[in-house]
């Protein structure tokens, strides 16, 4: 997906230049991009008092699961990402594992972008968990179309798009 094909209007004023957004495949850029994927989850966590508990390692990223280098997305403005989603493939959809984005791009439509670009070509029921004090968070999913079926055992909200999976 190139830029041209995503745009997104911000909140600021129009003599403000926007940087452009380009959407790549993980599995295209992870090898090019680990180093900088890794320190933007870091920035992003730094940034955040209700990002999870710690930030994703490198392992984390390399890390194999179903349907990850093609589901997964980046979003990068000339080259350097600026956000990233990462998820995988279920048997009756896909899981959101992470959603990130560089504090320098916060309210630029990057995590908005790739979340409207994932459910765009992901069909089934996509799932997630979200600290339910993350309030952008549960914003940008609620928008996003997702809702919440439940809580998980450490109070995290289970959320969901379409029909409620089966447990």
């Amino acid at each position: 997906m190139r830029s041209s094909d995503w745009t997104h209007s911000t909140e600021t004023t129009a003599a403000v230049p926007q940087p452009v957004h380009e959407l790549r495949r993980f599995g295209d850029v992870v090898d090019e991009l680990l180093d900088e994927l890794v320190e933007l989850e870091q920035h992003a966590h730094e940034a955040s008092d209700h990002y999870d508990t710690g930030p994703w390692q490198r392992e984390n990223f390399v890390r194999d699961l179903p349907g990850k280098r093609e589901l997964s997305l980046v979003a990068t403005v000339s080259g350097t990402p600026a956000g990233f989603l990462i998820a995988s493939r279920r048997p009756d959809g896909a899981h959101l594992h992470r959603v990130a984005t560089d504090p320098r791009h916060r309210r630029t439509g990057v995590a908005s972008g790739l979340v409207a670009a994932f459910l765009a070509r992901t069909p089934g029921v996509v799932t997630l968990v979200c600290d339910p004090a993350n309030r952008p968070a549960l914003a940008l999913y609620t928008r996003a179309g997702f809702r919440v079926t439940g809580t998980t055992p450490e109070g995290k909200l289970s959320l969901a798009t379409g029909t409620t999976p089966h447990r």
